[in-house]
């Protein structure tokens, strides 16, 4: 009984890892770290990476943005992506 426990365990986090990995490659991040994080957490691994932002999705909406006037309130051009340091 406790064999086939582990067996089932095993098989869950690895098939979660894959599941994660591909939804990761799908969503333009790393898939190594996503399919690492599967195989480890299981299905909170699995949960976590459908949970992920699209990079697609976002360099789209801004280009759109962009294209239609919108400028950051919070943005004096840094390159940085960050906010620009007061003195």
């Amino acid at each position: 009984m406790d064999r086939m426990l582990l067996l089932l365990i095993v098989v869950s986090h690895v098939a979660s890892a894959f599941l994660a990995a591909t939804i990761a490659r799908q969503k333009a991040r790393n898939s190594r770290m996503w399919f690492v994080g599967g195989l480890l957490f299981g299905l909170l691994g699995l949960i976590a990476a459908a949970g992920l932002p699209d990079r697609h999705q976002i360099v789209y909406l801004r280009h759109l943005a962009e294209a239609q006037g919108y400028r950051h309130r919070h943005g004096s051009g840094d390159q940085r992506g960050g906010k620009a340091r007061r003195r």
